[in-house]
């Protein structure tokens, strides 16, 4: 197989890169072969996590959709509204 060498690669799309091996538990190679693959069209995206409407848009990032359910289970502890 051909090897490639990214050169000048922007700090913030490092430390993304970066992010996700350690979430995934992956080589960075392997995250970048990964990109690539989906980017040219060799790859389904990873499915979306099961409950988790905003990551299935793509709109938020994992901490942000964990701080959210975090959020909603601490106000199923609170009572139910009563009518007056």
């Amino acid at each position: 197989m051909p090897d490639f060498l990214l050169k000048d690669i922007d700090s913030s799309i490092a430390d993304r890169v970066k992010r996700l091996a350690r979430e995934r538990d992956w080589p960075i190679n392997d995250v970048f072969l990964h990109l690539i693959k989906q980017a040219l069209g060799m790859e389904n995206p990873d499915p979306p996590m099961p409950g988790d409407i905003a990551r299935l848009a793509g709109t938020w990032e994992d901490d942000e959709s964990k701080a959210l359910a975090e959020a909603m289970n601490a106000l199923k502890g609170l009572p139910d509204d009563q009518p007056y």
